[in-house]
């Protein structure tokens, strides 16, 4: 069998300059795929998120500063915070502040923080530990050599979050996971964090269900500090920009997956006029015992040296790189897998056809 399938590479190589411009074409074009595959995941994943927050009545906050430095968040607004998220009607999150004047923090690795039990509920994707305070790590991260402390709270064991998770904040859109610390705080802990992570929570509150009043009296209380909060409601804000983003990047995977459409045709073409000249050899094969395996097996030489090998070592370089890269990479692998089988069999059906016409 192995002979048979170096076989099926020689006949390939024969004809070098058409079959490795193909090869080189058909690698690129799954690696970019692969790439844009992984963008529309991302934006289908911000897209659910935005879906599930529309549905809450969710509203969120465009943040102003009416300081150079560091706000005053009074403790009251803080406070505020903590009753809104303790009667699960808002919760909130730190994502680039975290110890931002400690670069050793939690061993430099950065550091998420999240408040409130509606979190998960909203983003059922997420999968937090429970209860707070708890910590978990990313699918990249290791485990910290030394306890993590903040907020009054020791942490020494990091659940695993699962590979490509990702919070989605109604600004920044998704947050990949795999690289961070993440550490769910009770709402109390608030009180206890330093003035850029209390800054932030404030700004990235979510409010749930929020009446006109409960917005109102949120946005007094911060404004008192310096920081000027301008609501926006995400069933009114936000389902067009993200739309038409997940739209423009669907464009780009069907773009690119009708261009490798069209380089596996001439592939077909070309595979096609070369069993055409090669008929005499399969029936001497035949003639001399070879069997339908064997011919099959030659084949899948023929084929796979094209299609299936040259994508596969780039993709796994993809699926090594982890994050939104990793499970792109793994769906378009299997695509090439399955593409390399319709090819195989394809061709196997026409040297059999060559071999009933006799010509």
């Amino acid at each position: 069998m192995l002979g048979d399938l170096r076989g099926g590479v020689r006949m390939a190589l024969r004809r070098w300059p058409t079959m490795l411009s193909l090869a080189a074409v058909i690698a690129l074009s799954c690696v970019v795929l692969a790439v844009l595959l992984a963008d529309v995941l991302v934006q289908f994943k911000a897209l659910r998120g935005g879906h599930e927050l529309r549905g809450r009545g969710a509203v969120v906050f465009k943040p102003y500063y009416g300081t150079s430095r560091v706000t005053s968040v009074p403790d009251r607004a803080v406070s505020d915070l903590v009753e809104l998220i303790r009667e699960e009607r808002a919760y909130t999150a730190v994502i680039n502040n975290v110890r931002v004047d400690d670069p050793e923090f939690a061993g430099g690795v950065p550091t998420v923080l999240f408040v409130g039990s509606r979190l998960e509920e909203t983003l059922p994707d997420l999968e937090l530990c429970e209860p707070a305070p708890c910590a978990m790590r990313g699918a990249e991260v290791a485990t910290p050599a030394e306890p993590v402390e903040i907020a009054g709270h020791t942490f020494t064991t990091f659940e695993r979050l699962s590979r490509s998770a990702t919070h989605f904040d109604a600004h920044l859109g998704p947050v990949p996971l795999d690289e961070r610390l993440v550490l769910n705080l009770p709402p109390e802990s608030l009180t206890r964090l330093t003035g850029y992570e209390r800054e932030e929570a404030m700004a990235r509150t979510v409010l749930l269900e929020a009446t006109e009043s409960d917005v109102d009296d949120f946005v007094a209380s911060s404004a008192a500090g310096d920081l000027y909060l301008v609501p926006r409601h995400i069933a009114v804000d936000r389902p067009k920009r993200l739309s038409g983003i997940m739209v423009v990047s669907t464009m780009y995977v069907v773009g690119m997956a009708a261009f490798l459409t069209l380089v596996l045709v001439a592939f077909a073409a070309t595979a096609r006029r070369t069993l055409h000249r090669q008929r005499a050899v399969f029936v001497i094969r035949r003639t001399h015992g070879a069997s339908n395996g064997r011919l099959a097996a030659r084949l899948a030489g023929f084929v796979g040296v094209v299609v299936l090998l040259p994508p596969l070592p780039p993709l796994a370089g993809l699926l090594l790189v982890g994050g939104p890269l990793a499970p792109a990479a793994g769906w378009m692998a299997a695509l090439v897998v399955v593409l390399f089988l319709v090819l195989w069999g394809w061709a196997v059906r026409q040297q059999s056809g060559y071999e009933r016409r006799g010509r």
